[in-house]
């Protein structure tokens, strides 16, 4: 392998010429490509991937629960972030900016003085955290829908694997496992 690394450029010149050779002398033609490909397994653990099925579907299932909790909360604040966003969509920024300007005017109310109040300042701080988590659970899904790009699925501890069925099997059944698709031209 240290050889291969230390002659790369060599060995792509040299591949190169024979291909140029090959083609003037007649015995290949480079109208068609032909591509061949094999399965690899990996080594990550299976247990430890990403769906963009299940992530998906948990994503909406957030942004539900947001749109939910951005109703319940009446400040003026909540309302006009929201209008903006007409209900569509949330990044974890906007999350946040809208948490961080709760919280601002929450503090800047005067101190509560009886059971009603205490309790409705309790509920503002506890859907405030909510809303924070919430904005931090929807960056990790965003994340998570960036890394598998076009594919179905990706290893949290390789993100270049996915999970594949596999041919040879000890059993001979055939499993999905992580693995990654070579191909060659």
């Amino acid at each position: 392998n240290r050889f291969r690394n230390r002659v790369k450029e060599e060995i792509n010149q040299v591949f190169t010429q024979l291909v140029i050779v090959l083609a003037e002398k007649g015995f290949i033609t480079l109208d068609v490509e032909y591509i061949d490909g094999t399965k690899i397994e990996s080594k990550a653990n299976k247990y430890t991937f990403v769906w963009r099925k299940s992530t998906e579907k948990n994503r909406a299932k957030l942004i539900n629960k947001i749109k939910a909790l951005l109703e319940q909360i009446d400040e003026s604040i909540a309302q006009e972030n929201a209008g903006e966003d007409n209900g569509q969509s949330f990044t974890p920024e906007d999350l946040k900016n809208i948490a961080e300007e709760l919280n601002r005017s929450l503090e800047s109310e005067p101190q509560p003085e009886t059971k009603e109040q205490k309790e409705k300042h309790k509920e503002r701080k506890k859907q405030i955290k909510q809303l924070k988590e919430h904005a931090d659970k929807l960056g990790e899904y965003d994340e998570k829908l960036r890394i598998l790009g076009d594919r179905n699925s990706y290893s949290k501890t390789d993100h270049d694997a996915t999970f594949m069925r596999m041919k040879e099997d000890a059993m001979n059944n055939g499993q999905t496992k992580p693995g990654y698709n070579l191909q060659i031209g």
